[in-house]
């Protein structure tokens, strides 16, 4: 493309001094744009393909049996068939999330709050004698001021040598959303990343081996978690405290990195909230603070799960992107205030008309005959 368009600059300029028509200048004109144009397409494009994220890895289609885990939040068990898919090799790095931001001039969530949650144990002795506010039941849990993606550990941290193979950390659901429909992709159900997860054998417990136990065959840790007394002393058996790098341990049969422990994954998936004014979503995959066998925080498998607000980032989030048919999404729990509010201003019928056959919605009335219809029909049984 530049020898062409040198060719092509060359060759207006001898135009130009032997005087040739307006024509011919105008053709000479027209062909160097479109040289330039396609030059640009090219480069372009070549970029684009090498900043839409980690390498994506295709997921055959299979049934595949999902939860039946206790201690890692998910004790029911139940038989899930997904299409084939595809989902991302590993978490979006630093590089990856960096493209995004810069092409979109992309602000996340946490740079907007101006501060994210971050375990204090990662912090600086600087920045620990700033702190003033924590969660209450988690103390080691700390607000800092400008934590975010480029500064995971707040201000005086950055991102020198963790760039390429580090996770992005501090990302919200929205943010994640965001990079994967920039990247023309989508966050993968809950049931897609516990297959993919699952690798091969569809009924393991841990992406590697036979699935059956959380250590590697020869004793060795392949995962990022928590050893020793929960959050006062790591012993960083594992050879890291914090986030570690997203290939530090060896794949799953299917080729995918750090799907167990490390950092929680956003999935599209709606979780269960007590509050129903607030949406959350689903995480998966445990981090680097949670333990083996559920002592404390979560017990990190293929099946740990928790939810979240959409908004939330912290020191432990990250996320990878999927795309394909997949399936096994779950439908999204309807907004109670919005019901309430069409229930006042429409009565029952507006609500039935909203829900369609998703619910069956009564008046205290209706509900008042039906219970003791059923109370009726007990007595007689007896």
């Amino acid at each position: 493309v530049f020898c062409l368009r040198r060719f092509c600059h060359k060759h207006l300029a001898m135009a130009t001094r032997k005087g040739l028509c307006e024509l011919q200048m105008r053709r000479a004109i027209r062909v160097l744009n479109f040289v330039s144009l396609m030059g640009l397409l090219h480069f372009g494009a070549a970029a684009s393909s090498g900043s839409r994220g980690p390498k994506l890895i295709k997921i055959p289609a299979r049934t595949f049996t999902m939860g039946g885990d206790a201690l890692s939040g998910a004790p029911q068990s139940k038989e899930v068939s997904l299409q084939s898919y595809t989902i991302h090799e590993t978490p979006v790095t630093n590089q990856d999330f960096r493209h995004f931001v810069k092409d979109q001039k992309y602000k996340t969530e946490a740079e907007l709050f101006g501060w994210s949650f971050v375990l204090n144990s990662s912090l600086s002795a600087a920045v620990l004698e700033e702190i003033v506010d924590h969660v209450k039941d988690a103390p080691h849990w700390v607000a800092v001021g400008g934590a975010y993606w480029r500064k995971p550990e707040g201000r005086d941290s950055n991102l020198q040598g963790r760039w390429d193979d580090h996770p992005a950390v501090h990302i919200s659901w929205n943010d994640a959303r965001a990079y994967c429909k920039w990247a023309g992709l989508r966050l993968p159900t809950e049931a897609e990343w516990e297959n993919a997860a699952r690798g091969q054998r569809k009924q393991s417990l841990y992406p590697w081996g036979l699935g059956e136990g959380p250590m590697g065959a020869d004793g060795q840790w392949m995962m990022n978690i928590w050893q020793g007394s929960f959050p006062y002393e790591s012993t960083a058996a594992d050879g890291f405290h914090g986030i570690a790098p997203v290939m530090a341990f060896p794949s799953n049969s299917y080729g995918l990195y750090s799907m167990v422990g490390n950092v929680w994954e956003w999935t599209s998936d709606a979780y269960p909230s007590q509050n129903p004014h607030e949406k959350h979503m689903t995480l998966k995959g445990g981090s680097c603070i949670d333990s083996i066998d559920g002592a404390f925080n979560h017990k990190a498998t293929v099946v740990t799960r928790m939810g979240n607000t959409a908004d939330s980032g912290s020191y432990n989030t990250g996320f990878r992107c999927a795309s394909g048919v997949g399936g096994g999404g779950r439908a999204p729990q309807p907004d109670q205030a919005q019901m309430q509010k069409i229930l006042e201003e429409g009565g029952v019928e507006a609500l039935q008309e909203f829900l369609g056959d998703k619910a069956s919605v009564m008046t205290p009335k209706q509900l008042e005959a039906m219970q003791s219809a059923r109370k009726q029909a007990q007595q007689q049984e007896l």
